[in-house]
């Protein structure tokens, strides 16, 4: 203690060293969504109600793919009649082949007051497959076609003919959308890619064998065969993946006067009148006129000619068939017969191979 008149002094004083730890920092926890009870509780609610939003669009996919595999996968090729026999082969060995190799479903309608274009019908279910079986039979069938066409040197382009390497098939009036595209840009592209010449033809440009349903369309591709054959794949996979909306009947009933209305009678008087001869065999001469005379009057209203036949039944072996009227209605009609016997010599030919 300081005595009177003296300073106080300071007094140092010396605490124990302690060794100071620095303090290490600690990894503050980040909240994550859901963490906290409340968070849980609302995020489980949400998925909850997202649930059957989910489960409603597996649904309504799985319900498509069932729907698409119940479907049919069909095609239908318009085959003029000098080539359907390459295709059936002798005693229909080709197109059992092709039936058996592909799986699908393959039919021949009927012709049509011997038209000279025939419908090969190609139909099978849909499946996973990249490829279905209707479009292997497709590329095969088509193979076949061209193939007969590469050989031939022939090209015909007037009305009733197609050129060269070319196949054709009827679509549903619902398909041709898909297949033009806006302006025209699906089908442009088409062109483009594959190298081939492409056309949705006219109404007016239909064949007969498109008259069992007004809004069938035909589509034609021609071109060199490979061209031909790829953008055939790309529209039969376009086809597949649009099909047509109404049933397409594999025995179609054909509506003759809808699509070729009677032409008009040339005067017998007028300078523009031909006419026109020629002899057949006395066999063949009951299958031209058809029963009640159903197939030859055919051939009159579709051509506009007038078409007699000369002698009796039996009374000697050729027949005598004279044709009337303007040169085109004449060209026709004379068309339209010589198919007819064309058609009747191949099948004598190949019922006396089998034989």
């Amino acid at each position: 203690m300081a005595q009177p008149g003296q300073i106080p002094m300071k007094h140092h004083i010396v605490y124990p060293t302690v060794p100071v730890s620095v303090p290490v920092p600690v990894p503050v926890p980040v909240p994550v969504l859901g963490s906290e009870p409340g968070q849980s509780s609302a995020l489980k609610r949400r998925r909850e109600d997202e649930l059957p939003w989910a489960v409603a669009a597996g649904e309504e996919s799985a319900a498509k793919r069932r729907a698409k595999l119940a479907q049919d996968v069909l095609f239908r090729v318009v085959v003029p009649s000098r080539q359907i026999g390459k295709v059936i082969g002798k005693e229909g060995c080709r197109i059992q082949k092709i039936r058996e190799d592909s799986k699908a479903t393959v039919k021949i309608a009927d012709a049509i007051a011997r038209h000279e274009e025939r419908v090969i019908i190609i139909s099978s279910k849909d499946s996973d497959n990249t490829v279905s079986d209707a479009e292997n039979a497709l590329q095969q069938i088509a193979s076949l076609i061209l193939k007969e066409d590469d050989s031939s040197t022939e090209t015909k382009v007037a009305a009733g003919h197609v050129a060269a390497n070319t196949i054709r098939l009827l679509i549903a009036g619902s398909q041709a959308g898909c297949l033009i595209g806006m302006s025209g840009q699906n089908i442009e592209k088409l062109r483009n890619s594959c190298g081939a010449t492409i056309s949705v033809l006219a109404q007016n440009q239909l064949p007969l064998c498109a008259s069992a349903h007004e809004s069938d369309r035909v589509v034609q591709i021609s071109g060199d065969v490979p061209a031909v054959l790829k953008a055939l794949e790309e529209i039969g996979s376009q086809l597949r993946e649009n099909p047509p909306r109404q049933v397409i009947s594999i025995s179609p009933a054909y509506n003759y006067a809808a699509v070729r209305p009677p032409q008009p009678v040339v005067d017998p008087t007028s300078a523009d009148y031909v006419t026109f001869e020629m002899m057949i065999s006395e066999t063949l001469v009951g299958g031209l006129i058809g029963r009640c005379g159903s197939n030859i009057s055919r051939i009159r209203n579709e051509s506009g000619a007038m078409i007699k036949v000369y002698g009796g039944k039996g009374e000697q072996k050729h027949r005598q068939i004279q044709f009337g009227g303007s040169a085109q209605q004449v060209a026709l009609a004379k068309q339209r017969v010589d198919e007819y016997i064309y058609s009747q010599l191949i099948q004598q030919a190949s019922a006396q191979q089998s034989a």
